[in-house]
């Protein structure tokens, strides 16, 4: 495959972007579970990586999927919420409600599917490995 010169440096910035989320991580209180989830996943069903992330106070996560007919990755960001009892959700403009097993390091989302953490899992601090 052959890239021109503008799209080679397009995705190298997209890369530098993504190295920055990444090394931002999730470096908060130990204590809540948006931060324990921060990291790459990838499904068990074979569909898109996802992202998760802090952002200042708020919480997001990024889906890789692929669109068109060249099939480009293309990345789309949510915000992830926290409702009072616990309950974890965002709205991809409808309600996908978000479940972490944390004894088996799984992410569910429905009606998504199960994702499991890339890279081996956390490091101490909560932020993604890389």
């Amino acid at each position: 495959m052959k890239m021109t010169r503008k799209q080679v440096l397009l995705m190298g910035s997209y890369l530098i972007g993504m190295a920055g989320l990444l090394l931002q991580g999730c470096a908060g209180t130990e204590g809540s579970i948006r931060d324990r989830i921060c990291g790459n996943w990838e499904s068990v069903d074979g569909k898109p990586d996802i992202l998760i992330y802090r952002e200042g106070e708020a919480y997001k996560v990024t889906v890789f999927k692929r669109s068109g007919l060249s099939r480009r990755m293309k990345p789309e960001t949510y915000l992830l919420q926290e409702e009072e009892n616990g309950n974890m959700f965002m709205n991809t403009g409808f309600r996908i409600d978000v479940a972490y097993n944390e004894a088996a390091d799984v992410l569910t989302f429905s009606p998504n599917g199960d994702y499991v953490r890339k890279n081996g899992g956390n490091t101490e601090n909560g932020e993604a490995g890389l």
